[in-house]
């Protein structure tokens, strides 16, 4: 059956301005957000570039200054494209990356005008340099864990350079035929298809890198208290069931500290709600600054907070509380031209976990254990070292 090159060449701009125009209305008003505008802006790029080459292929006389800006436009849009995804990232993009292969093209179809042949060896070489720049820049390690977005993308990329290469080895191999657009040459035909599928493939990839990261942040935030930053109830049952399960098969102690602000309805009756969530913060971030690394910090609700302590027994426990008991009494917290202060009662419980209660019921103990700091006069640290079971039917009782 013969193949309609021209049809497929109509499909570049079609295909291309969907996307740009799908892309651009996801940008809009954010257009320093996640890298979309630029690379809306390089599809945008090829949706211009290949009516240029299509209207080339079609005169009898054919211009090579057409070929010459669509190069350029090509060259353009890859530029665009490595801008994209390093402000996805976060990071600058090196000036000569953008702009050296924009000038080689320019330059290169200049000097190879009148040679189509050459021009297309050549700037086959060049394009497929610069499709393996953004292979490389969308695939470096530091971008973090490697998802299907970034896959997707590099796999476009590979198909893209892919074609450009095999019109180059066309070229060298004598198939002539591969220099004109309008060939029906099977390297031309496939050039085209595969242009089509990666153009489509990297900006889906790219669309499902923002969806990926949007995902992510989601389920980042839901784990967070949104007031101090530190992980909320849910992330702690869940860390608490993970330590006490892993503690379980290697029989070694795990400890659990309830952290609560002495007087807190003080400080709102006194300063404001406004000053009570500025205090929440400042503890919260003084608890995890002074707690180790594997060491886990959130807020358990109001002004408590739990600190999860593994590998931990109780004399090591009473003493990370100590220091955080410490930690707090000395912090010093501006408010208007006051300064605020509060202390913390603490209490804890260390045990190595069995199968008899779950997390909640450490976490009864915990809290049990809190109050007979209360009682025993607020700003210290008192430890419950009584069997869980027990610890949580008294706790249910005297509820």
């Amino acid at each position: 059956m013969p193949v309609d090159v021209a049809t497929i060449m109509l499909m570049y701009p079609v295909v291309s301005l969907s996307m740009a125009a799908a892309m651009l209305v996801v940008a809009w008003g954010r257009w320093r957000d996640d890298g979309l505008a630029p690379w809306a802006a390089g599809v945008l790029m090829i949706a211009v570039a290949f009516p240029l080459f299509i209207a080339n292929s079609l005169l009898s006389n054919q211009l090579p200054a057409l070929m010459v800006v669509g190069n350029t436009l090509l060259a353009a849009s890859y530029s665009a494209s490595l801008v994209a995804i390093c402000r996805f990232f976060g990071r600058p993009c090196s000036l000569w990356k953008i702009l050296v292969p924009v000038v080689a093209a320019v330059v290169g179809s200049l000097v190879l005008m009148d040679r189509p042949e050459a021009r297309v060896a050549a700037g086959g070489a060049l394009f497929s340099l610069h499709g393996g720049m953004v292979a490389r820049e969308a695939l470096r390690r530091d971008n973090g864990v490697l998802e299907r977005g970034r896959l997707l993308l590099a796999l476009g990329v590979g198909m893209v350079i892919a074609l450009y290469l095999q019109r180059s080895i066309g070229v060298l191999l004598g198939w002539n035929e591969v220099a004109h657009l309008g060939s029906s040459h099977f390297i031309q035909v496939g050039s085209h298809v595969m242009g089509l599928a990666g153009l489509v493939l990297t900006t889906m990839g790219f669309i499902l890198m923002g969806r990926e990261r949007a995902n992510a942040r989601h389920q980042q935030q839901a784990l967070l208290d949104p007031l101090t930053g530190v992980p909320n109830r849910r992330a702690l049952m869940d860390a608490l069931e993970r330590a006490l399960a892993q503690a379980g098969r290697e029989r070694r102690p795990v400890a659990l500290l309830m952290v609560d602000i002495d007087w807190f309805k003080r400080v709102n009756d006194t300063y404001g709600h406004l000053a009570g969530d500025a205090v929440l913060v400042a503890v919260a971030q003084c608890l995890r600054g002074a707690l180790r690394g594997q060491d886990f910090i959130g807020r358990y609700g109001g002004e408590e907070f739990l600190a999860l302590l593994p590998g931990t027994d109780a004399s090591g426990a009473r003493m990370v509380a100590e220091h955080l008991r410490t930690r707090v009494e000395h912090l010093a917290m501006p408010w208007a031209s006051e300064t605020i202060r509060v202390t913390v009662s603490i209490g804890g419980h260390a045990r190595i976990p069995d199968d008899a209660a779950g997390a909640q019921a450490m976490v009864d103990v915990a809290d049990q254990a809190m109050y007979a700091a209360k009682r025993a006069g607020r700003n210290c640290v008192e430890l419950l070292n009584v069997p869980l079971p027990q610890a949580a039917a008294d706790s249910a009782v005297s509820v």
